[in-house]
């Protein structure tokens, strides 16, 4: 919530809602994806490994077809990122 994120950090210049879930293992993050794509009317994107010097992406064996095309145009703004700099 932005009042505890002001709260904790005064100076902070992020805002609005957090948009991130870091979870302490893979079993607890795997777990948390599948409860929010169930309960949420979003479109989930993932896996992504974030911290790499070049974008890189896994596609998992259950993925459909629009979640590669999903994958694939992330990694191509991420590249164009990387090329402009």
């Amino acid at each position: 919530m932005q009042s505890i994120r002001d709260d904790a950090v005064p100076d902070s210049t992020l805002t609005g809602a957090a948009n991130l879930l870091i979870m302490p293992n893979l079993d607890l993050a795997n777990i948390a994806f599948n409860l929010l794509k169930a309960a949420a009317d979003g479109l989930a994107i993932g896996p992504m490994l974030l911290g790499m010097s070049k974008p890189i992406h896994v596609v998992v064996p259950g993925v459909t077809a629009r979640g590669i095309v999903n994958l694939s145009a992330l990694a191509v703004v991420e590249a164009q990122k990387v090329a402009a700099a």
